[in-house]
């Protein structure tokens, strides 16, 4: 997908007999699913990894985490660069590229568990390293509509830039203002919202923004 003249690769990075049927749902044709077991693929998770890192610090996802927790029983989505087209400040931020020009990196990514409720997703993860771009909208946007999910549960911050892209989805219905167990409780809170219609998704995708209401 090209945004602002740079193609954009968006990925699936699970496991592909769980995760084939969203990347066959993607109205992106160059949607790209890569196999979490493939030994191939193991710098493109450490790259995922390097980037949650770099966007949460100490709060970031250890690797046991994005493999068990995120990448086996459900997926981390989002979009990556071709390594030539990486700038060249995250390049050294994120530091040991791989050496062919054509290999992905990630910039963004947005995962959600699959909850006992049918159609409900928890969400636990959202990144974009590249600012004024709206990949954290676009990624989060692209998951929700290749899972078919309905209602998305998560935790956010109650102010803020991250929940104001929250909010492009609908209205926010607060589940638990202060949850004493997060380590953060005193700045965030417990959210859900209904999904809006795969074809706002789809916009939301494609540009970054909704749709008008009549369109």
């Amino acid at each position: 997908m090209q945004i602002e003249g740079v193609r954009f690769v968006p990925f699936v990075l699970g496991v592909p007999r769980l995760v084939a049927p969203w990347v066959q749902r993607s109205p992106l044709a160059d949607t790209r699913l890569i196999d979490v077991l493939a030994p191939a693929s193991a710098p493109f998770f450490d790259l995922l990894l390097r980037g949650n890192a770099l966007a949460f610090g100490a709060a970031s996802m250890p690797g046991w985490v994005q493999l068990d927790c995120a990448t086996l029983p459900s997926a981390m989505i989002g979009f990556a660069l071709a390594r030539a087209d990486v700038p060249a400040g995250l390049a050294a931020r994120l530091g040991d590229l791989p050496v062919d020009s054509d290999a992905l990196v990630p910039v963004c990514e947005f995962c959600a568990a699959l909850t006992p409720e049918p159609g409900t997703v928890s969400a636990f993860s959202l990144f974009s390293l590249l600012p004024g771009l709206r990949l954290g909208v676009r990624a989060k946007a692209l998951a929700l509509l290749l899972m078919d999910a309905r209602r998305q549960m998560g935790v956010t911050r109650r102010e803020g830039p991250v929940r104001r892209t929250h909010e492009l989805f609908g209205p926010l219905r607060v589940l638990a203002d202060r949850t004493v167990v997060h380590p953060a409780a005193e700045d965030t809170m417990i959210y859900e919202l209904d999904v809006p219609p795969a074809a706002v998704l789809e916009a939301l995708v494609r540009t970054g923004a909704r749709p008008p209401i009549d369109a």
